[in-house]
């Protein structure tokens, strides 16, 4: 009863952005996603519990870094990248400790994933804060990561590496050819070298599977082609109604 009101209360579309270029945060999904997203695939409504699980990764970001004003070590927070054709991103935050500049990239995790972290980040959270590394020319970052379920937290301090910037712009800029300049559908990547099955969680999974690369027509009804009905030419004059807009 209840709990089928508060599902339809969170459910949302999510509405599509006519676009040319790429977010950061989209470094490490499989190229085709991007694809369906940018040229605006039908996707079903975002239910109810995935809009949830997004609000606590939201209130978590408003939460620590709330708590990093209260320490004082706050430089800027929501921080947008130079403008720049190829990717548009804020930072969480850019901090600084003992005299050195870090941009911290804030991130909350699903238990299991938070336990194979215990030696190194997630490869797309590492990406994208070396992306915020290269645009805001800061040398070091943090990845701050929350478990979901425990509040346990977790950080990782990473270097700049430029050439793996490099090696991401270069793969971004012929996707950027790829999606915006051809309006391809971007081969199927190599799955091996992700480290979640990103399928799983895909709206764009059936178009996927075909191989689909236009969006779908919108077919028109029966009832929008059928014919109008026969209508008399002319009517008498008193039993035509003065419009709004007549001259009485």
């Amino acid at each position: 009863m209840l709990i089928e009101l508060l599902e339809e209360y969170f459910k949302r579309e999510e509405p599509h952005r006519e676009r040319d270029y790429f977010y950061v945060s989209e470094v490490g999904k499989c190229p085709r996603q991007i694809f369906y997203t940018v040229k605006g695939f039908p996707r079903p409504p975002l239910d109810g519990q995935t809009a949830r699980k997004l609000a606590v990764g939201e209130d978590a970001h408003r939460r620590i870094v709330q708590a990093m004003y209260g320490l004082g070590i706050v430089v800027a927070a929501e921080v947008p990248i130079p403008p720049g054709s190829l990717f548009h991103g804020r930072a969480d935050a850019i901090i600084s400790l003992s005299g050195k500049n870090y941009v911290v990239e804030i991130k909350t995790v699903h238990p299991y994933q938070f336990d194979k972290m215990s030696a190194d980040p997630r490869t797309d959270h590492y990406l994208q804060l070396q992306l915020y590394l290269h645009y805001f020319q800061i040398p070091q970052g943090i990845i701050l990561a929350e478990n979901k379920a425990t509040q346990e937290l977790r950080e990782f301090v990473v270097e700049l590496d430029r050439p793996e910037v490099a090696r991401v712009l270069a793969e971004f800029e012929e996707l950027r050819e790829l999606i915006f300049v051809r309006g391809a559908l971007p081969p199927l990547p190599d799955k091996s070298l992700w480290e979640y099955d990103q399928c799983k969680y895909c709206p764009f999974v059936d178009f996927c599977r075909e191989n689909v690369g236009q969006p779908p027509k919108i077919s028109l009804t029966s009832e929008v082609l059928a014919e109008p009905p026969d209508l008399p030419t002319s009517y008498p004059p008193a039993e035509r109604s003065i419009g709004l807009f007549d001259e009485p």
